[in-house]
């Protein structure tokens, strides 16, 4: 799988010094990315990156649509297998990421990207309890058809950010196997592979530093059952902006990484954890089936 950008991708920025672009996340701290601030946000990050090189992340996607068929040997393989159908058949609708320093500090101002994609529920696959839950969430699906994102022309301007293929980049997640699918899919512009262990290996090259926080619950005294909201009730965190668009839970996300990190690790985290996803097939004691997708859970 090679990482490609095709220029027919339909994309028409919009001209207009008056227009103001639709703003779903209620948090001075996140802001919103559309197809028009699009170029101008990823200068931004690129600007950041090199003082905030932790980058936590969150997806909201259309849902659980499509079971696979078949006999599987064991859990991981019938999850990734799940994932992979679902990811190959729908399409991303948020991103959010948030940049952190090595002290879990955010930059002034805004510290957190919420993109959003195009969208249409005319025409795109989902799953109704999905869709309930995101508009219930505050995404106004109207703004998604109308100014959301073209993947292929996000994809370009991830691949030349400097968020992939960079070991200095550590990415920060949380029950993270449908995040990651998604993201892959949309960086290298071709549907995940059959096989776990080819899509491990593209994952592994595209994102050298990840910790899944859910599998680092493992090495705690704390439930790894836990959801994102659940562990930062426990952590006693606060959140900003709102439950289950993306940009929210990538702050949540962020937050919650550092202080289990100081809580439970010493403010370190064990080497032998990096590049895990909790559920997957690295994740030999994993005995989870495959989440909620776009619940984090």
């Amino acid at each position: 799988m090679t990482l490609k950008y095709n220029p027919s991708n339909n994309y028409t920025p919009r001209s207009g010094g008056a227009f103001i672009l639709p703003s779903l996340s209620r948090s001075p701290m996140i802001r919103d990315v559309w197809a028009d601030n699009l170029e101008e946000e990823f200068a931004t990050i690129r600007s950041l990156l090199k003082d905030y090189p932790y980058v936590a992340m969150d997806t909201e996607f259309p849902g659980v649509v499509a079971k696979p068929v078949g006999n599987f040997k064991t859990t991981h393989e019938f999850y990734y297998q799940s994932l992979r159908c679902n990811v190959n058949l729908l399409k991303l609708i948020q991103l959010g990421i948030t940049l952190l320093n090595e002290k879990g500090e955010v930059p002034e101002h805004c510290s957190t990207w919420q993109f959003n994609f195009r969208f249409s529920l005319s025409n795109d696959v989902y799953a109704h309890d999905s869709i309930k839950l995101l508009t219930e969430g505050g995404i106004d699906f109207n703004y998604f058809s109308t100014y959301g994102i073209n993947v292929e022309h996000f994809a370009a301007l991830l691949i030349g950010s400097g968020l992939l293929l960079n070991p200095d980049v550590t990415w920060l997640a949380f029950h993270s196997g449908f995040d990651f699918g998604y993201l892959t899919r949309a960086a290298c512009s071709e549907d995940l592979p059959e096989k776990e262990e080819d899509f491990l290996q593209i994952f592994h090259g595209l994102f050298p530093s990840v910790y899944d926080i859910k599998y680092l619950l493992r090495s705690t005294e704390r439930s790894y059952s836990f959801g994102l909201d659940a562990l930062a009730d426990a952590l006693k965190l606060r959140r900003f902006g709102t439950a289950h668009q993306a940009g929210s839970d990538s702050l949540l996300t962020g937050h919650c990484y550092f202080k289990l990190l100081r809580e439970n690790f010493g403010g370190n985290p064990p080497v032998a954890h990096n590049g895990v996803l909790y559920a997957l097939r690295e994740d030999s004691a994993s005995a989870a089936t495959p989440a909620t997708p776009g619940m984090n859970g």
